[in-house]
């Protein structure tokens, strides 16, 4: 296996543990985060939720967080932002990897 290989923008030795067998994963609709302290940012993911009204209206059950460092959450915006706000043409990869 050549691990200098690169997968999706991620060196092969990253990709399989990005996509490891048996790694829970969570498909989020919505999203919301919080400051924790001076040193620390929770953001917590969820979905939609059951209807809560006979108008179909849902209120956001969030199941999963990640609390992270301010400066982390900081690169994490930055990454997004710079993925998905490039047009397509400049991007260099579909992933990132600090």
């Amino acid at each position: 296996m050549d691990e200098n290989q690169i997968v999706d923008g991620l060196s092969l030795r990253v990709w399989q543990a990005v996509f490891r067998p048996g790694m829970a994963e969570f498909a989020a609709t919505t999203f919301v985060f919080t400051r924790e302290s001076n040193d620390f940012v929770r953001i917590a993911f969820g979905n939609a939720g059951p209807r809560i009204d006979a108008a179909g209206g849902r209120e956001p059950v969030y199941t999963h967080a990640v609390t992270l460092t301010p400066e982390m959450a900081v690169d994490l915006a930055g990454l997004l932002l710079k993925h998905f706000a490039e047009p397509t043409s400049q991007r260099s990869s579909s992933s990132a990897e600090l």
